[in-house]
């Protein structure tokens, strides 16, 4: 029975940090440490089961609890991971984690008096009714252990928009670009710290001026690079001095703010020849130009279609 719980809880806390809470962990330990500090997945996934199963050791060695209650060992390791896991998808305006702050010593001291109440209780349990592996005994650890896990599953952050977010901030962290843009294609919506990333992805592999709207985009120009919004990992810094001097940037603001006056005005000095303007700046040209008004038959990914959207 022992042997079952610790296998589970191990194979439970590995794969819930490696595969799910990965990205969560890794911004988490960025913002922690004000970014002295970096998560590697694997490693980390590791080392953190490995601290929670020895907690939990400690914890049984000192309970002793061998009968239907020896799953209460693993609450402490419970509530830990719980806490690791539940930063805010407002961190930047809240950094507590989900009110941990003050409701995780609470919870490990009614954690500490459950234990104790069972270690008291240990002695006047009756008897099994039956042993081996289909055993009462195992099955009660068993269900007590899975219980925790959803009290994991539902008190950690499930936030599946903040989820895709972290994975586009940490994809473009370690400079994989296409990775992030995969991503963002599939967010339901968007917010303006995802727009901002989705315009330097782009600008980094050199589609910006062929390819950003047919992305998800809010904000308009205030997005393009930090002031009003901010990369949780992404240094403030990197982002700018990477796109201070880009007249795409400059152009693509004006076709953000939907200003084809100013975008018409500053053009000719980039691209003064019709032939060798990039797409959206050809199709703005033409818009503003031709003064068109009508929103039939417009492609999707246009810039006529972004122009039109909501005005």
């Amino acid at each position: 029975m022992k042997a079952l719980c610790s296998g589970i809880f191990c194979i439970f806390s590995f794969c819930y940090l490696y595969f799910y809470q990965a990205d969560i962990m890794g911004i988490s330990q960025h913002l922690a440490s004000n970014g002295q500090t970096f998560y590697r997945p694997l490693a980390g996934a590791v080392l953190i089961t490995m601290v929670l199963k020895l907690i939990q050791t400690g914890v049984n060695s000192l309970a002793k609890l061998s009968k239907r209650s020896h799953a209460l060992t693993y609450l402490p390791s419970i509530l830990i991971l719980t806490a690791l896991s539940s930063i805010s998808p407002d961190v930047i305006q809240d950094m507590r984690l989900l009110s941990w702050v003050w409701l995780f010593p609470l919870l490990l001291i009614l954690s500490g008096l459950l234990i104790v109440f069972a270690k008291r209780y240990q002695p006047y349990e009756p008897e099994l009714r039956s042993l081996g592996f289909l055993s009462q005994l195992v099955w009660i650890n068993l269900g007590t252990l899975f219980l925790m896990f959803t009290f994991v599953g539902l008190f950690s952050n499930g936030n599946r928009y903040f989820h895709q977010r972290a994975r586009v901030e940490t994809l473009i962290y370690d400079h994989k670009y296409a990775d992030a843009l995969a991503v963002i294609r599939q967010m339901p919506h968007t917010d303006s710290v995802t727009t901002m990333l989705t315009i330097y992805a782009l600008a980094r592999r050199g589609h910006l001026q062929d390819s950003l709207f047919e992305y998800p985009l809010t904000g308009g120009s205030a997005v393009l690079r930090p002031g009003r919004v901010h990369s949780l990992l992404q240094p403030d810094s990197v982002l700018i001095k990477a796109t201070r001097k880009s007249a795409h940037y400059q152009l693509t603001g004006f076709l953000l703010d939907r200003d084809l006056r100013s975008f018409a005005r500053y053009l000719p000095h980039y691209y003064p020849v019709d032939s060798v303007r990039p797409r959206y700046y050809s199709e703005a040209f033409y818009l503003y130009a031709k003064r068109i008004s009508s929103r039939d038959s417009i492609p999707s990914g246009s810039y006529a279609k972004y122009f039109f959207n909501d005005k």
